[in-house]
């Protein structure tokens, strides 16, 4: 779980602009986790506001800082997994930080880079409850080796270290050299850690991410997650009481336009190109009446909402980090939150860090007396660069409804528009 994170010069963010996921203890507790040592961490963080105002990009940040703690470069000409620095402050470097749970363990990293190397990084973890060094290191010069230094906490060897120091570039960091070489037991902390965030952060998530062909193969296969499927489906009133594939093997002509959104796998031959295609059936049921329609014939809702309960499904399984962008995306406001609240009551320490303009959220109980879960963002006209603030900051009496205040502008982050009279040219202005 993320428990805070803070980003400046990156894309539409310039100055440091502050993510924290922490909280109070409240008497209804399924909202968040404890964490040891008096921490206490949403699971749940939606950020608002206007078209172009910084909402995505800040999920693009904190993916970016994983990013770069995971993927590694083979050359020293590569650029860091990074995008854009803020576009009138180009020659500076981007810096972040974020301080995360890992099996139940705290981290807290902190980067500066541009898209051509990294200046300095340092984690710091906390594996008795007490903060001590994990790693940290500095940039020499483009021709030298950069330094490092490993804690002692971390047990590695004379060895060890060194293979650190001969194979990592300036251009990616000390972690995700874990990727390309095999290491020794006594690196056992950094491979739990990079194996963690191989197989529970996520990148941001969007219908386009995953084929919900592939998604619903996966889940006819697995009893236990097609049951999941079936039953929220149910609840969720889509009249959808079964799903089924069906896979073939089929062959077109070499250059004959391919859809690969039906799940479809490809081989080439000499003149014919084979295809594993696959159909994806639900059986719909309308009175005493049972019908299959085709996901191609389902709506986009339905199908925004599938592709979504294969995150819930996840999320309640494991304990997961996604980062959602617009989850409210074709779903009714009333399917969302009742998507989110069995997300709460019913996972362990996942974590959903999502964008919305489902505004209709706000006046519901589970955001607005959350308000440390709702954040903000708005663009600085003056400055065109993106700026959030957590809810709970702008000191409104619990009585207050936040969705009442927001959309009377009181809170900000909300569009500026002029008047809806148009002029088409000088004469009719005139």
């Amino acid at each position: 779980m993320i428990r805070e994170f803070w980003v400046e010069n990156f894309l539409s963010i310039r100055n440091r602009q502050t993510l924290n996921f922490e909280t109070k203890s409240r008497d209804d507790e399924w909202a968040s986790v404890d964490l040891g040592n008096g921490k206490r961490v949403n699971k749940l963080a939606v950020i608002y506001g206007p078209n172009a105002s910084g909402k995505s990009n800040m999920l693009y940040a904190i993916q970016c800082v994983f990013e770069i703690l995971f993927y590694t470069r083979s050359k020293r000409t590569d650029q860091v997994h990074a995008r854009k620095a803020f576009a009138l402050c180009q020659n500076s470097p981007t810096r972040m930080y974020v301080s995360f749970y890992a099996n139940r363990i705290r981290y807290d990293y902190s980067i500066s880079f541009n898209r051509d190397c990294i200046f300095e990084e340092k984690m710091d973890w906390y594996p008795n409850g007490a903060k001590s060094l994990f790693y940290e290191r500095h940039f020499i010069s483009e021709e030298s080796q950069t330094d490092i230094k490993f804690g002692v906490s971390v047990g590695v060897s004379a060895k060890t270290k060194d293979v650190f120091l001969q194979n990592t570039l300036n251009n990616h960091s000390v972690l995700s050299v874990f990727e390309k070489i095999a290491f020794e037991t006594d690196a056992k902390p950094i491979a739990d850690l990079y194996l963690w965030m191989a197989s529970y952060m996520h990148d941001v998530a969007n219908s386009q991410n995953e084929s919900l062909t592939r998604i619903m193969r996966t889940a006819e296969k697995d009893t236990r997650m097609k049951d999941f499927f079936l039953t929220m489906l149910k609840k969720a009133d889509f009249n959808i009481v079964d799903f089924h594939t069906e896979t073939k093997s089929v062959e077109v002509p070499i250059g004959a336009p391919i859809s690969l959104d039906d799940g479809a796998t490809v081989a080439l031959g000499d003149e014919m190109v084979k295809m594993d295609k696959t159909k994806v059936s639900f059986t719909s049921e309308a009175g005493s009446t049972k019908f299959d329609l085709s996901l191609s014939e389902q709506s986009k809702g339905t199908q925004k909402f599938l592709t979504n309960l294969y995150l819930l499904y996840r999320a309640l399984s494991e304990n997961h980090i996604f980062l959602i962008d617009e989850i409210d995306s074709e779903i009714h406001d009333d399917l969302l939150l009742y998507y989110l609240n069995i997300f709460l009551m019913n996972s362990k320490e996942s974590q959903l860090i999502f964008t919305s303009q489902e505004t209709s959220l706000l006046n519901e109980d589970l955001l607005n007396t959350h308000r440390d879960c709702v954040f903000f963002a708005e663009k600085n006209h003056e400055g065109a660069y993106s700026e959030y603030t957590r809810a709970d900051e702008y000191g409104l009496h619990k009585n207050l409804s936040l969705y009442k205040s927001y959309r009377n502008g009181r809170l900000g982050a909300i569009p500026q528009l002029g008047s809806p009279l148009l002029y088409f040219n000088e004469d009719e202005k005139a």
